[in-house]
């Protein structure tokens, strides 16, 4: 099967002042989740909260480099990339298709309320200027 997960690390800076105020609480969080925050004076890293293991475990070593793809894992990578590409291409069509549909309902709307006339349309045609084709 594959590699076990990773936890993730979140990186926080706080300034001085908020280090001093949260303290207590950074270092329980740091404990259970392993975040690591960063300690800035004036912008500049200055100090860094860490779990304790990162600095007194030695680090574990390397994973060893992958194995060589068999074949029929090779025949696999094929069936998902063309998946992938398949996929791709049926999300072109579908933008392509409502991006059409959108220009339709614009279209009408700009016949039915031409601009100036419907202030909550001209609202709308603000907020969505950068969903419309340029004209």
């Amino acid at each position: 099967m594959g590699e076990p997960a990773t936890p993730i690390r979140r990186r926080i800076e706080l300034t001085v002042a908020e280090a001093r105020l949260r303290f207590q609480q950074l270092v329980r969080v740091t404990g259970v989740t392993g975040q690591v925050t960063v300690v800035v004076d004036g912008g500049r890293p200055i100090a860094a909260i860490v779990p304790a293991s990162q600095v007194l475990d030695p680090p574990p070593p390397p994973p060893p480099p992958p194995a060589a793809p068999s074949a029929a894992a090779e025949g696999w990578m094929r069936r998902i990339e063309k998946v992938r590409e398949d996929v791709r291409r049926q999300h072109a069509q579908r933008i392509g298709d409502l991006s059409q549909a959108l220009d339709e309902a614009w279209r009408l709307l700009d016949e039915m309320r031409p601009p100036g006339t419907d202030r909550t349309v001209d609202t709308l045609r603000a907020a969505h200027v950068d969903l419309r084709k340029a004209r």
